[in-house]
């Protein structure tokens, strides 16, 4: 199956990275999640994009083709969409249906148990109070974004992401970083990462 293809934008200042049908050469951008970064304020990047509403954008396939055709991209998902209908064949037979299969009561799927709730531990990651955003993807309450990075079977700490202010402090063992709620401690060669306490 032909996949659409978006591409990945950020602001030359930094901050999260959005997803995009296409990165214009010249002119303004506008992101799936609705924001529209001005001409010059922007760059193309290959990074994954970790804008929490351009990812649940991207699996609504209305609004990707909203989003195509705003950007007078639509002759792509035209090409897509006729190379999809190419590869498909059409099942032209005649099934026939004998009378006592009509008669046959409706069979409903099993109802399916709520989904698991997170642990309380990824790997150096403490998961209380945060929402998972993707595959090695956690959010803060104030939106600190966490990656973390899988090594062998373990998750590590990777990187963290915010707009607002970070403090770096050094400390015996290595250094302290806070951003907004979120604290990384050095422990045990390692880290832990986890909302910090109210004081």
């Amino acid at each position: 199956m032909h996949q659409v293809r978006l591409e990945a934008v950020r602001r030359k200042s930094g901050g999260r990275i959005h997803l995009t049908p296409r990165v214009p050469r010249g002119g303004p951008v506008t992101t799936l999640c609705g924001q529209t970064l001005g001409e010059g304020s922007f760059a193309a990047t290959d990074s994954e994009a970790d804008c929490a509403n351009c990812i649940r954008r991207s699996r609504d396939q209305a609004r990707i083709s909203g989003a195509f055709f705003a950007q007078e991209e639509g002759s792509e998902l035209l090409r897509l969409s006729l190379e999809q209908a190419r590869t498909r064949k059409p099942d032209l037979r005649v099934l026939p249906h004998p009378a006592g299969e009509r008669d046959k009561p409706v069979v409903w799927p099993a109802p399916k148990a709520p989904p698991e709730t997170a642990p309380e531990r990824v790997g150096e990651l403490v998961t209380r109070g945060f929402k998972p955003s993707g595959e090695g993807v956690w959010r803060s309450p104030l939106g600190v974004i966490v990656r973390m990075r899988k090594q062998g079977k373990e998750w590590r700490f990777a990187e963290v992401v915010f707009e607002g202010e970070v403090i770096a402090t050094r400390l015996e063992a290595g250094l302290r970083l806070r951003a907004g709620d979120v604290e990384v401690l050095p422990e045990d060669g390692g880290f832990e990462v986890r909302l910090r306490k109210k004081t």
